[in-house]
C-alpha cells in the first residue's frame, strides 16, 4: 500500500470493471475481511494520494490506527449483524468530500469518497451564526443523526466530553466515540463491568431519550445528561456541569446530617429526596431506607404509631387524619403536630422549595410539651382550689375547662354540664329544668339569648339567681386565643349577711322611730286623756235626757267618735310602752273565727268570704286578743281593697302547717288591686298608709307586725291567685308540754 496507484485494480478487478468503477463521481476503495485494500478507482486515489493520507483519514474516522482500527470496526459490525453505513467524516480540506465506511455482509468493507454539494453563501453564513450561539451556551450541546452518528457538538459539549479534542469527529458513531473515551480513560469503566457492558448501557440511554444521568468522567465532574428526539429523526445531547450545585448540595447534606431537628427534602410528589437521620429516627428506620420509601408507603408504616394528630386523638383513623393534614400543610403551610404511643410529640412544619417541592423540619417538642403538662398541671391545681368558679370556653362556646367550684353550681344537678358540652345548648336544658329564677315574664330562650350576648359582650358583674336559693355574680373575659373565661363569685351568703344587715337595721330604725313616736304619742294621750273623758262623759249624760231623735243621733256620733278616739290613744299607749303580751297556748283556728265574728258587720254582704281550715293544726303559744285583732284589722283592710273593684268583692282565709311542721300558717287573700311591690315592706310602718287622707292613720299594720314580731312570727305580702294582695302570718307552733 505504499503506492496506492499500483493497487488501484486488484486481481480480477481490470478491464471493462475497472473502467467503470473509473467512470464514477465518488472514489471507492474496497477491503477484504483481513482489512487490506483490495480495489480503489482513480477518483478514490486522486483525492486520497498517498497511503499516508488514506491512514491519517481512516484514522479521524474510526478513531485508531488504519489497520487495527478497521479490522475491529469490521469484526464489531460484523458481530452485531450490522452492514450498510456504519461511519461518515466530512473532509472540507479536501473540497467538500465526505468520507463514508460501509459493512459488507462478507465482513469486508466500502470506503466512498461523495463530493457534498456546497451551500450558499446565505446557508454558511446561518449556519455560522446558529453554530457561534450554540456553542458560546453555558452546557454542552451536541447533535446526533437516526444512526447514532456525530453531526456537531458545541465548545462546552467537547471541553466536558474530549478535552484533548480526539475523539468527537462528525461522522462518527457515538458507540465509537464511547468506545475510545473508554480505552483512552476519559471514561473510567466501573470495576467489574465489561467495557461492551458500558457501551450497551449508553447506547440505552441515547436510545430511551434518558434524562437526568451522570455522564462518566476522569476530572472529577458531575456532569448530567439528557436525550431529546427531534423532528428529523436524530437526537439532541445536552451535558451540564452541576459539580457546584452537587457540591452545594453536598454542603447542605452534611449540614442537615448535623442538625438537631429532623429535616427532609421532598419532591413535588411527596417522595423524600433528602432526610437526616434525626428525622428518619422516629420511624425506626435509617435515612436511607426512609428516602428508599414512596409516600404513601412512609404515611401507612407510620399511622399505627401515631396517638394524635393536631392534638386530636379523637379521629376514628388517625392515618386518614394524618394524611389529610399532610397534604392540607402543603396547601397551607400551617404547622401541625403529631403524637406517637412512644411518648414522644413533634411540631411538624414545612415550607416551599422550586419545582414545587418542601422542606420538612420535625421537632421534637416531647420535653416542652411535659414542661408545659407540668406547668398546666400547677395551674390547674391552684385554679381548682379557688373559691371562684372559673370556666373557659373556646371560641364556639364550648368547655374546654371548669374547675371543682364551678361543677359544683353546674354538674351536681341533672341536666348536667359537663367538659366538652356547647355551653348554650346546656344551659338551656338547665334553665327549662327550672334552675334558675328567670326575671318576670322572660322565657327560656330570651334568657338564653341575654347569655350569649352577656359572653360575646364580655359584660361584668352579672346577677345570677338559682332556684336553690343560691346567688353568683358573673364576669365574661375575653382570652389570647379566641376563648372566653366566665368567672363565677358565690354571693349567696353574702346577701344573707347583707339581708340580715338590712332587717336589723330596719329593726332599729323602727325602733328609734318608735321610740320617738312613743314619746310623742304618750305626751299627746296625757294631753287628750282629759278633753276625752270630759266629752265622754258629757256624751253619756246626755244620753235619754234629749227627746229630739235628730239631736240624739248626734249625741250618739259624739260619743262613738270620743270612744274610738280613746281606744286610738290606748293604742298609741300600747305601742310606745312596748307592753308585754301574756301568751298561753291557743288555737289558731279558733282565733281565725274569732276574728272573722268581730269583722263580720264591717263586711259588705257582696263580699264573698271563703274559709279554709286545717284539721288538727297544732296550738301556738300566744296572746288570742292580740293575734285576732291583728287578723280583724288585715280582713278590714282587704274590705276596702276589694270596694273599688268592679264586681264582688272575694275574702279568703285558709289555715295550714307550713312544709317543715315547725309553724301554723294563715293566709289572708283578696281580689282588690293588690299591693306594688316596692311597698310591700313600708306599709308595716307606723304612719304610712297607701288609704286616701283621711280614711286611715297608718298605725293598723304596723301595730299588727309589731304583735307578729313579738310572738316570734312573720307577716309578709305576696301576690294572690285570687288577683289582689295576700297576707301571709307564720306563728310558731307551742313546744312540746307547755
Amino acid at each position: 500500500m505504499d503506492d496506492l496507484h499500483s493497487t488501484r485494480a486488484a486481481p480480477g478487478m481490470d478491464g471493462p470493471l475497472a473502467e467503470a468503477l473509473d467512470c464514477l463521481d465518488h472514489g471507492v476503495a474496497v477491503y477484504d475481511p483481513a482489512g487490506a485494500l483490495s480495489l480503489a478507482n482513480a477518483p478514490f486515489a486522486e483525492a486520497v494520494a498517498t497511503p499516508a493520507a488514506l491512514a491519517e483519514a481512516l484514522a479521524a474516522l474510526l478513531g485508531a490506527a488504519e489497520g487495527d482500527g478497521l479490522i475491529q470496526t469490521l469484526a464489531q459490525a460484523q458481530d452485531r449483524q450490522k452492514t450498510g453505513l456504519i461511519a461518515e467524516l466530512p473532509l472540507p480540506e479536501q473540497g467538500e468530500l465526505t468520507l463514508k465506511l460501509h459493512a459488507r455482509a462478507d465482513g469486508g468493507a466500502t470506503l466512498v469518497l461523495a463530493a457534498t454539494p456546497a451551500p450558499s453563501v446565505e446557508t454558511r453564513d446561518a449556519r455560522a451564526l446558529f453554530a457561534d450561539a450554540i456553542d458560546n451556551v453555558n452546557f454542552g450541546v451536541a447533535l446526533i443523526d437516526e444512526a447514532q452518528r456525530l453531526v456537531f457538538a458545541n465548545k462546552k459539549f467537547r471541553a466536558h466530553g474530549d478535552p484533548r479534542d480526539e475523539l468527537l469527529i462528525a461522522g462518527r458513531s457515538m458507540r465509537q466515540i464511547h468506545r475510545d473515551a473508554i480505552r483512552t480513560g476519559l471514561f473510567p469503566l466501573p470495576e467489574g463491568m465489561a467495557e461492551e457492558h458500558l457501551l450497551d448501557a449508553m447506547d440505552q440511554l441515547i436510545d430511551t431519550n434518558a434524562r437526568d444521568f451522570p455522564v462518566p468522567n476522569n476530572h472529577g465532574s458531575a456532569l448530567l445528561g439528557n436525550v431529546y428526539d427531534t423532528e428529523l429523526g436524530g437526537r439532541v445531547l445536552t451535558m451540564q456541569d452541576v459539580t457546584e450545585d452537587r457540591q452545594a448540595e453536598q454542603l447542605i447534606v452534611g449540614a442537615m446530617s448535623r442538625l438537631p431537628v429532623g429535616v427532609a427534602i421532598e419532591d413535588a410528589s411527596g417522595q423524600f429526596t433528602h432526610c437526616n437521620e434525626a428525622f428518619a429516627a422516629p420511624y425506626g428506620l435509617s435515612a436511607a431506607e426512609l428516602i428508599a420509601m414512596p409516600p404513601e408507603a412512609r404515611m401507612a408504616y407510620l399511622s399505627p404509631q401515631l396517638v394524635s394528630v393536631d392534638n386530636d386523638a379523637r379521629a376514628e383513623d388517625l392515618g386518614a387524619a394524618f394524611r389529610a393534614a399532610i397534604l392540607q400543610q402543603r396547601e397551607t403551610l400551617k404547622p401541625f403536630e403529631v403524637r406517637f404511643k412512644s411518648g414522644q410529640q413533634f411540631l411538624v412544619e414545612r415550607g416551599r422549595v422550586e419545582n414545587g417541592g418542601c422542606v420538612v423540619v420535625v421537632t421534637d417538642i416531647t420535653a416542652l410539651k411535659d414542661a408545659e403538662t407540668r406547668n398546666l398541671a400547677a395551674v390547674t391545681d391552684a385554679v381548682q382550689t379557688l373559691d371562684i368558679a372559673v370556666v373557659l370556653f373556646d371560641k364556639d362556646l364550648r368547655i374546654t375547662f371548669g374547675n371543682e367550684k364551678w361543677a359544683e353550681l353546674f354538674s351536681t344537678r341533672e341536666p348536667r354540664i359537663r367538659v366538652g358540652d356547647h355551653v348554650l345548648e346546656a344551659t338551656r336544658k338547665q334553665a327549662a329544668a327550672g334552675h334558675f329564677v328567670l326575671s318576670e315574664g322572660r322565657t327560656v330562650d330570651e334568657f338564653i339569648a341575654y347569655w350569649r350576648d352577656t359572653v360575646l359582650t364580655y359584660r361584668k358583674d352579672v346577677h345570677v339567681a338559682f332556684s336553690d336559693g343560691r346567688h353568683v355574680v358573673a364576669s365574661c373575659h375575653k382570652t389570647r386565643l379566641d376563648g372566653f373565661l366566665v368567672s363565677f363569685i358565690d354571693i349567696t351568703e353574702q346577701r344573707a349577711i347583707e339581708a340580715e344587715l338590712a332587717r336589723q337595721r330596719e329593726i332599729t330604725h323602727q325602733k328609734e322611730r318608735l321610740s320617738a313616736l312613743g314619746e310623742l304619742l304618750a305626751g299627746v294621750a296625757h294631753e287628750l286623756n282629759n278633753p276625752l273623758s270630759i266629752i265622754v262623759g258629757y256624751a253619756q249624760m246626755l244620753e235619754g235626757q234629749i227627746a229630739d231623735p235628730v239631736l240624739q243621733r248626734r249625741v250618739d256620733r259624739i260619743a262613738e267618735a270620743a270612744n274610738r278616739s280613746a281606744k286610738i290613744v290606748e293604742m298609741f299607749l300600747d305601742m310606745a310602752q312596748e307592753r308585754p303580751f301574756e301568751k298561753t297556748p291557743c288555737s289558731v283556728n279558733e282565733i281565725v273565727a274569732s276574728a272573722l265574728d268581730v269583722a263580720e258587720s264591717g263586711l259588705s254582704a257582696e263580699t264573698r268570704v271563703e274559709v279554709f281550715l286545717a284539721e288538727d293544726l297544732a296550738p301556738i303559744l300566744g296572746d288570742p286578743d292580740s293575734l285576732i285583732q291583728v287578723i280583724y284589722n288585715i280582713l278590714i283592710n282587704a274590705q276596702h281593697a276589694v270596694q273599688p273593684v268592679p264586681g264582688p268583692g272575694h275574702l279568703r282565709l285558709r289555715s295550714r302547717p307550713d312544709a317543715e311542721g315547725g309553724a301554723a300558717l294563715i293566709e289572708i287573700s283578696d281580689n282588690g288591686p293588690g299591693i306594688p311591690e316596692a311597698l310591700r315592706n313600708r306599709v308595716f310602718e307606723p304612719l304610712f298608709s297607701t288609704k286616701e287622707v283621711g280614711e286611715g292613720t297608718g298605725m293598723g299594720l304596723a301595730l299588727c307586725h309589731r304583735i307578729v314580731t313579738s310572738h316570734g312570727g312573720s307577716i309578709t305580702i305576696t301576690d294572690s291567685d285570687l288577683g289582689g294582695a295576700q297576707f301571709e302570718i307564720r306563728l310558731p307552733i307551742a313546744p312540746p308540754g307547755v
